[in-house]
């Protein structure tokens, strides 16, 4: 994908290990502790500043409804809901 943020899959999730961020596109990130929690967090821009909204730890949250709630809450903030 040229240019672009890489998807991630459920295969690759699995295998991240190296705390960070790994984005998925459209604000959803996987997070990665020092301690190798992993969960997924929304970013997003307020006021100039980047921000992050917790979606779920990885363990109950899918990949899939991560960007399901990643979804939601782009829609959430269009309409100006925080």
């Amino acid at each position: 994908m040229a240019g672009g943020i890489e998807k991630l899959t459920a295969l690759k999730v699995a295998r991240l290990s190296k705390p960070g961020r790994y984005g998925d596109g459209k604000g959803l990130c996987l997070q990665i502790t020092k301690t190798g929690v992993k969960s997924w967090v929304f970013r997003f821009e307020r006021d100039g500043k980047e921000r992050f909204m917790g979606l779920g730890p990885l363990h109950t949250v899918s990949l899939a409804d991560a960007r399901e709630k990643a979804r939601a809450a782009r829609a959430s903030l269009i309409e100006g809901i925080d």
